[in-house]
């Protein structure tokens, strides 16, 4: 990504391994910086790109401008124009897909392929020309018909059922981006993640029970109520749009839809009583834990990508800890689903229950520049770490930079001339 927000010039993410080939891609990054400088900036760019190829041919309309994020601490940011690219996996074929785009259209868009390691032209676009490899067969022309100044090629084929393109398009829908918008449009969390449970379970899949023990929250089942809840229409309503924006699949909505009227009930047994809590009685780290353990199966399921900003919000580093292990484990995770998260748990960084958190090529930092406002975005290998390093007590001492720098002392010089200021006052 380039030109977005605060990621001013080009930052890679990338989830080749640095240390063994074990897997063909990482199924675990994790972004660590200080506040404001950029984690979630790297999240933004890529719902951006992912809006963009799923809804800029459907859903942008004609002479709609392209809302970008451009850089704008400096006057030529403002008017350059902003890129974004992927490398994807499909069917064992690694592809390459991007595009930049300016506020008015698309600029430049491009799709290679590497059978065997050989570079293949799909396509490649500039302005409004497409231009086409040997390679990519069947209907182009259609979709080239329908493309607009603002919307993409790959989108314009996929509205188009083109084959080879629309696996392409679908290979980039699976993904889910769990940010505070969608925390905001789950209210009733607790409630509508049961009901996702349920569909895990009917589906044979995962058992809501025995999730919500494993976490040790008090909560033995979910049921449903008799009763519907006009209130969650409401809900369902915001919850529906943001599903667009998160990825969720068809089935997923339509099991939800059917029974978003009707509010669920939280099981809890104390010795053998047995009493109902609605979502509003369960704790926010309860509804959290629902509610990444929902998108997280439906990841793993797909063997698609979850992407979480600021995983640690209401949640022990334990059951963070727990949500990364199943990411990390083969047995559990055999399709490569790969995590993605933000956040400040320095906990991460080392070992729990005698076990390493995260490997070494799986940590991330994003640091802004004080005098330019651009933030960079750069991983703990660049710093040749050994393994077993104290990766937790390092990064806290700013080895590796991306933490708050506070002169020492600077809170304190603060209260102590409030309370001086405040003083004379009283005394005057």
């Amino acid at each position: 990504m380039a030109n977005h927000g605060s990621l001013r010039d080009p930052q890679e993410l990338n989830f080749v391994p640095a240390y063994d080939a074990d897997r063909p891609a990482l199924p675990v990054a994790a972004i660590y910086g200080a506040n404001a400088s950029g984690k979630s900036t790297v999240m933004n760019a890529y719902q951006f790109f992912l809006r963009a190829v799923r809804d800029s041919q459907a859903r942008w309309l004609p002479d709609e401008p392209v809302k970008r994020r451009p850089f704008l601490l400096d006057h030529d940011s403002r008017r350059e124009p902003s890129s974004y690219a992927v490398d994807l996996l499909i069917d064992g074929v690694r592809h390459v897909y991007g595009f930049s785009t300016g506020d008015g259209a698309i600029e430049e868009e491009w799709l290679y392929s590497y059978p065997k390691a050989r570079k293949r032209v799909l396509f490649e676009r500039k302005g409004g020309a497409v231009t086409f490899g040997a390679s990519l067969t069947g209907e182009r022309v259609a979709a080239e018909r329908i493309m607009r100044a603002n919307s993409l090629y790959l989108s314009a084929a996929a509205q188009s059922g083109h084959a080879r393109l629309s696996a392409v398009w679908e290979a980039l829908q699976g993904v889910a981006v769990v940010d505070d918008k969608m925390r905001q449009a789950l209210p009733t969390a607790g409630s509508i993640t049961a009901e996702v449970f349920d569909f895990f379970e009917r589906m044979g899949i995962a058992r809501a029970g025995e999730l919500l023990a494993a976490a040790d929250l008090g909560v033995h089942g979910v049921r449903p109520s008799q009763e519907d809840d006009p209130g969650l229409q409401r809900y369902a309503a915001e919850f529906m749009r943001l599903q667009t924006q998160a990825g969720l699949s068809d089935e997923f909505t339509a099991s939800l839809t059917r029974s978003m009227s009707k509010s669920l009930r939280f099981v809890h047994r104390v010795e053998d009583e047995e009493f109902l809590l609605t979502a509003e009685d369960e704790s926010a780290g309860t509804k959290t834990w629902l509610t990444l353990v929902t998108f997280s199966l439906l990841a793993i399921g797909r063997g698609s990508q979850l992407w979480i900003d600021e995983v640690d919000v209401s949640l022990h580093p334990l059951l963070t800890a727990k949500l990364v292990k199943l990411f990390q484990s083969t047995e559990m995770n055999p399709l490569g689903a790969q995590l993605v998260f933000t956040t400040h748990d320095a906990s991460l960084l080392g070992t729990m229950l005698g076990e390493e958190v995260l490997r070494r090529d799986q940590i991330w930092f994003v640091e802004k520049d004080a005098a330019t406002g651009a933030s960079e975005l750069y991983p703990l290998s660049d710093f040749k770490p050994r393994k077993g390093e104290n990766f937790e007590r390092r990064y806290l001492a700013g080895s590796y930079g991306a933490v708050p720098l506070l002169p020492d002392g600077a809170f304190e010089d603060m209260v102590k001339q409030y309370w001086g200021a405040r003083g004379k006052a009283v005394s005057a």
